[in-house]
């Protein structure tokens, strides 16, 4: 690996900080986002060693969040100079990244929401005053749900929305 100036790698521990940050409301670890936001921009693939290097972070943390992120598909290994060391680089196109994390969870997330609605709104227009809800909401509530599905079902459908 070529190492960069100080100043640089300071900035790109920054970013990779950040983007650490976000991917966690995602429910991953921070750690996650900030190994894959440096084997992205890296010119050369790295090894667990550098990243944690270049992170200042310890191996303990890094080696089970290669692990990880190469189950999730978000980095792959790729050729290392020997059978020892193994080099990563980053899964590059994002729409298919995202797409995948949308379809194992977000998916399954809505249609149990989906279908504990129906159930609620079925008993509803059976005639069945539900005591406690307010029928006026609940029906916004069926068009919120049937709104985040048409959103979830369009970035699930669509190819290259990010530029890809």
């Amino acid at each position: 690996m070529n190492y960069m100036n100080k100043q640089d790698l300071i900035r790109l521990q920054k970013l990779s900080a950040g983007i650490g940050e976000f991917i966690r409301y995602w429910g991953f670890r921070k750690i996650h986002g900030q190994i894959w936001a440096v084997v992205y921009l890296t010119k050369e693939p790295m090894s667990g060693i550098e990243i944690g290097e270049l992170l200042g972070v310890s191996k303990a943390l890094i080696s089970p969040a290669l692990k990880e992120l190469e189950a999730e598909g978000l980095i792959v290994q790729t050729k290392s100079e020997n059978a020892k060391t193994k080099r990563y680089i980053a899964e590059e196109d994002v729409t298919k990244i995202i797409q995948g994390v949308l379809q194992r969870r977000e998916v399954p997330m809505i249609e149990k929401i989906t279908s504990h609605y129906q159930e609620l709104a079925d008993h509803n227009n059976k005639g069945v005053e539900l005591e406690a809800i307010n029928p006026e909401r609940l029906a916004k509530m069926g068009t919120m749900i049937q709104m985040a599905q048409l959103g979830l079902m369009t970035l699930l459908n669509s190819d290259g929305i990010w530029g890809e």
